[in-house]
This record gives C-alpha cells, structure tokens and sequence, in this order.
C-alpha cells in the first residue's frame, strides 16, 4: 500500500489530502481545492478511485469530494453523527459507523469516531495508518470549544489505547511537523497525548493566554 499527500492551499488555509492506493486501487481522504493537481496524478498512475473519505463536514475538507463522486461515480463516506449535526449533504452519501470495517476494492478501512474538533469527526485506520483530519496534529489537536474539549479528550484518550505504538498519523494540516510520524513520536512530543486529567487537557486546549484560537497550540 501507498501513501501520497497531496498540499493544497486556499488563501490562508492550507490542506493535507491523501490518496491511499494499492495495486492501482485507491481512496481519497480529505480532497479539497486543487482538483487538476489530485485528477493528474489519478490519470497518470492510471489509479482507480473507489471512494472518498470525509473526516468531517469543514469546507476545507470536504470541498472536492462531490466533484470527484460525480466525476468518477463514487461514494462518499461520513460518520452519520457528522451529518446529523451539521446537515451535511453530498452526491453518493453514505454514512460509517464506529469500529464497523468497510472494504472497499483491495483496501480495508476501520472508521473511529473521534468527537472533539466537530461532534462526528471520524479517523480512518488503513493497515497501520491514521487519516486523522482534524482531531489530532501530529504538533497538538483541532480546534474546539470548552464543551467539546472534554470530547476532544476522551477520544484523544481512546486513540491511544486503542493504536499500537507504531501507527502513523496522517493529519489534514501541518504546524511544523512532517505527517507519518508514529504515535510512540506523539506521546513524546504532542502535548496533549501526555495528559491524564481531563480537566487539565480542557484547560489547556480552552485557555485565553493561547497565540492562536483557531491552530493547535
């Protein structure tokens, strides 16, 4: 199995999609902004693309997904929590369920739902692999407010448990850190892999004094 990240940027907002592909079969997670970019490497390596993978509804997530289902004729996969929330509508819809393996062509795909950033935030696990969008960075965790950080928490908490030592992380933005760092890096270096009080993590990722609400830090 292959890996290809693929930088896309809007304005300020720059994004880190990923084409998973085995044999010429492939997935895409996150696709957003750059279609010619994502579509040239497809026609070239001659990849057929079986379906889409939406960590959540943001539109810097989500803002090729139903081009690329209309195009290719493919689903489009969501945690039904996500739409639920947020309404969230596209071509091809279909929704993922928590720990419930799909197979799609020759690659399977175990969706965790990890609430926090937004209330259906989903990661993927391929092989030893985690698309994790926007719920964990390999520098810190997504965006949220105090309520939802106790959330961010638990499934920052079940991550950890759940994963062996060696999965690398794929995250849908960069802060410094290349993505495929492993999650022995991350409890290392990742601040909030290291806390074991939950209030203590939501004081943390809430307080006022941060440099930036909208990054990790």
């Amino acid at each position: 199995m292959l890996i290809k990240l693929f930088k896309t940027k809007k304005s300020f907002i720059k994004n880190q999609c990923y084409l998973i592909y085995n044999e010429n079969i492939g997935i895409l997670v996150d696709p957003a902004w750059d279609y010619d970019l994502i579509n040239e490497f497809l026609l070239v390596n001659r990849i057929t693309l079986k379906a889409i993978l939406l960590t959540h509804s943001h539109i810097d997530h989500t803002n090729l997904a139903e081009k690329f289902a209309l195009v290719r004729k493919i689903p489009v996969f969501i945690s039904g929590e996500e739409i639920d929330a947020y309404g969230f509508t596209c071509l091809n819809l279909r929704k993922v369920k928590h720990l419930n393996k799909i197979i799609l062509g020759n690659i399977e795909v175990m969706p965790i739902i990890t609430p926090g950033h937004t209330l259906g935030s989903t990661c993927y696990l391929i092989e030893n692999n985690l698309f994790s969008g926007d719920t964990v960075f390999i520098e810190g965790v997504g965006t949220c407010n105090r309520s939802d950080a106790y959330k961010l928490y638990n499934s920052v908490q079940f991550l950890k448990n759940y994963l062996v030592e060696t999965t690398s992380f794929w995250p849908g933005h960069s802060f410094g850190k290349s993505a495929g760092q492993d999650l022995n890096y991350l409890m290392k270096h990742n601040i909030y892999f290291q806390f074991r009080n939950v209030e203590h993590f939501v004081d943390f990722r809430t307080r006022k004094n941060r440099p930036d609400p909208l990054t990790f830090k």
